[in-house]
């Protein structure tokens, strides 16, 4: 008998006793977390979740990226486009996630980790939008791995999740129907996070009948940013009265020290009626009491992270995460410049609106030096220190 020459389609690239469980390509690495092959996460949880999101961006333009495995599901799902002349236009793909688990492409979305931490080539192919793109990211900073976020509810795990984040540079092109722009050394940030998340995924409600707090949080403030000098991160969050709830942070300054974060402090100015971010002042506190005062003004329109598909934002109104068939497309395009009325998808519906959230800016350092950053600002519910009802 002859054997098949390695690379064959003749040849299988393993056989399992279990044809309901298989190998693949990454099980050639000797890293596994569970005893099960390596894409079987450790937990049944139909929550599960490991995945990036990507935005580029310099004044006037947003370019965004992200792609998402639901391993307990059996779904990839992801979504791209940019924000530019006051719209958003995303297209947003699901697809079975087995067989092909090794392949991170998902509908005209292709994501290729050229040099793991370093450098990743995010590629958005012909699609009902009218854009597309071809971008390599280039790592300008460490990786700032942030604490485990963890919320339970009526005794059920809620979420548990871990997330890293870090800056970049973007370069390559763009292109807006038809039209080409070339990206050279823009802004570019990412997060990679994992694990369980209540509001990907199927929608499981948790009932009971003792009384629960449910969750506190008002408003969520990240924000990733590059500097002359030095770069940084922090991220928090804050109930309806402003008090801090949880916070995470640091600068990272380029001759290789670093400076640990344990608060912020904020005043927002936001285009009169809205929600809008327009510019602001921050001053991040050291853990030795020092403080850190930067400013900044948005310099691009904002997108809406429903439009990511985030918060139900979906056509269907399901979550990321939720079985579409074999392959699904979906897009859409809407303004998110408009103050007196709330961005988002047509089909979602105004009161569910979570509006435009993703802010790129221009920012300001203590000693002068300019940059960029990204603010994501979301307002869940009434914030009364800025007046949202």
């Amino acid at each position: 008998m002859v054997e098949p020459a390695a690379g064959s389609p003749a040849r299988a690239l393993a056989v399992s006793a279990d044809p309901e469980l298989e190998l693949t390509r990454l099980d050639d690495f000797p890293w596994h977390q569970a005893v099960a092959p390596l894409p079987l996460p450790a937990t049944s949880d139909s929550h599960f979740n490991d995945g990036y999101y990507f935005g580029f961006f310099s004044p006037g333009w947003y370019g965004f990226f992200g792609l998402r495995l639901y391993a307990n599901t059996n779904v990839m799902d992801g979504f791209a486009g940019v924000v530019t002349d006051g719209e958003q236009r995303t297209v947003r793909a699901s697809r079975a996630l087995r067989p092909n688990v090794d392949q991170l492409e998902v509908g005209p979305l292709r994501l290729t980790i050229v040099e793991p931490m370093e450098r990743q080539r995010l590629e958005l192919l012909d699609n009902p939008t009218g854009v597309t793109f071809d971008v390599t990211i280039g790592a300008s900073s460490p990786a700032f791995l942030e604490s485990a976020d963890i919320h339970y509810r009526r005794g059920r795990l809620l979420n548990h999740v871990l997330r890293y984040t870090q800056l970049g540079r973007a370069d390559g092109v763009l292109g807006v129907d038809g039209r080409s722009v070339g990206v050279e050394r823009w802004y570019g940030d990412r997060d990679h996070s994992w694990g369980i998340r209540a509001s990907m995924g199927p929608q499981i409600p948790v009932k009971g009948v003792e009384r629960s707090a449910g969750d506190p949080r008002a408003i969520r403030i990240w924000m990733p940013f590059e500097l002359e000098d030095h770069c940084g991160m922090f991220a928090m969050h804050e109930d309806s009265d402003g008090n801090v709830l949880d916070f995470d942070g640091q600068l990272y300054h380029y001759d290789g020290r670093r400076t640990h974060l344990r608060g912020a402090r904020h005043a927002f100015r936001y285009v009169e009626g809205s929600k809008l971010l327009r510019a602001g002042e921050l001053t991040l506190v050291d853990a030795d009491g020092g403080e850190h005062r930067y400013e900044f003004e948005v310099v691009a329109d904002p997108a809406s992270a429903q439009g990511f598909g985030y918060v139900r934002g979906w056509q269907d109104g399901q979550p990321p995460g939720t079985w579409r068939g074999p392959e699904h497309l979906e897009h859409d395009r809407f303004v998110v410049d408009d103050a007196s009325t709330v961005a988002g998808p047509a089909h979602v519906p105004v009161e569910r609106r979570l509006g435009s959230c993703e802010f790129p800016a221009a920012v300001r350092g203590p000693d002068g030096q300019e940059g960029m950053a990204q603010i994501e600002h979301m307002v869940y519910r009434a914030y009364r220190p800025y007046g949202f009802g």
